[in-house]
């Protein structure tokens, strides 16, 4: 994976991502660059139902064409995720005044991988409770939450 990239989004642009599927393929896509029928391929899914999901994910500007080559007569495309990670910016937002940090993504998990990453997530908030003890310096109070919500999977 290449260094961590962040993109602002809008609501709009939320919506587009919030499915596990299309999360795979910008994770995918950040790997390394792929054609629609490659990524199908690697995620053991129809190939019309991949470039459907790239069209949707490019035309809301979350991937670029990173080269495209000829093989027989047809022009392949190949993808590049422009961002992992993406922070939601409303304008219209009533938060907009607040200061505020947001980080979201759709993960498919096993139940105990689930469980690891709870466990995990909870180890890391002990780890800054820690610090937060032992450091005199000055800081700023955040909120932090985390949710587990099952989303049902992206259709063919």
């Amino acid at each position: 994976m290449r260094n961590q990239k962040y993109m602002d989004i809008n609501l709009e642009q939320q919506k587009l991502i919030s499915s596990p599927l299309r999360s795979k393929i910008i994770y995918l896509l950040d790997e390394k660059s792929m054609t629609a029928k490659q990524v199908a391929d690697e995620m053991g899914r129809t190939a019309g139902s991949i470039h459907y999901h790239i069209q949707q994910l490019f035309n809301g500007g979350f991937l670029e064409i990173e080269e495209t080559k000829e093989n027989k007569g047809i022009i392949e495309k190949y993808y590049r995720s422009k961002a992992t990670h993406f922070r939601l910016k409303d304008e219209n937002s009533p938060d907009q005044g607040m200061k505020k940090h947001s980080r979201r993504s759709c993960l498919s998990l096993s139940d105990d991988e689930l469980k690891d990453f709870e466990a995990d997530f909870d180890a890391l908030l002990l780890k800054y409770y820690k610090k937060t003890v032992k450091e005199d310096i000055p800081r700023t109070p955040y909120q932090i939450e985390c949710q587990f919500e099952i989303v049902p999977e992206e259709e063919e």
